[in-house]
């Protein structure tokens, strides 16, 4: 604790921009306030700095840990927990947050910077796309792969694997198009580094887009290396199976 209270906000905030809604929570000005240390501002700006720093410290703690958590041999149950409360949790906190910061930089310095004005644009609309992306996640893909994982034969339950299948390919078409636009976002930015003449918000801004970026690339990797393959596999042996199934009853 003691350690965290003498980093400066900027460095707090490069390690999990996930933290800018906890200093906004307590009114902190990181921005002007992005070199003093997160004790100084506490002081400064009269903010209990326990509560302050306990609330980081949990933010901090919840960043993915893969040496840890070896997914490449999880259950598809275990793996989809795993991406709800890793990438899914980090997307529902940070999405307002950083579309919120975005919009503040781009109607001080648009006019002056007109890339601020599309980076906002195409950040709003991946928004508000993912969104729904995760919405159809949660609520259909999810079920269904969880559910044909407990599924035994010979059943009445019969899931219909088709069905599956063509709930993944919807979720390789939304990956390929998600990707393009923050691809677009990404050269906007050049590659999320914020020049110079750059405010400090513009800074931050970036360096919570970079970390938005990464942490969408390890989402992207599990679910399209390691969940889909995983849930085509089973559903292709769970069909076979069911079809030979029927062969012996006939």
């Amino acid at each position: 604790m003691e350690n965290l209270l003498q980093e400066p906000l900027f460095s707090i905030i490069k390690q999990s921009p996930a933290t800018v809604a906890v200093l906004e929570k307590f009114h902190v000005d990181y921005c002007h306030f992005s070199k003093k240390t997160l004790a100084e501002v506490c002081t400064m700006q009269q903010v209990p700095t326990e509560a302050l720093a306990q609330a980081i410290q949990q933010v901090l703690l919840l960043q993915p840990n893969h040496t840890i958590n070896d997914v490449s041999t999880m259950s598809l149950t275990e793996l989809i927990t795993y991406i709800q409360n890793n990438y899914h949790a980090y997307l529902k906190n940070q999405l307002p947050v950083i579309l919120k910061q975005l919009e503040k930089t781009a109607q001080k310095h648009g006019e002056k910077f007109s890339f601020l004005l599309d980076v906002f644009f195409f950040f709003e609309l991946w928004k508000d796309e993912m969104t729904t992306h995760l919405i159809y996640e949660e609520s259909k893909l999810f079920p269904a792969i969880m559910a044909l994982e407990k599924q035994s034969y010979p059943t009445d339950g019969f899931i219909d694997t088709a069905t599956l299948e063509q709930l993944l390919r919807i979720l390789e078409k939304e990956h390929e198009h998600s990707d393009d636009l923050m691809e677009k976002i990404k050269t906007l930015t050049q590659d999320f580094t914020a020049s110079p003449q750059n405010c400090k918000a513009v800074q931050l801004s970036f360096a919570a887009l970079k970390h938005l970026y990464q942490n969408l690339q390890e989402h992207l990797q599990i679910e399209n290396n390691l969940l889909i393959p995983k849930a085509k596999k089973i559903a292709l042996h769970k069909r076979n199976t069911h079809n030979k199934n029927n062969s012996r009853l006939t």
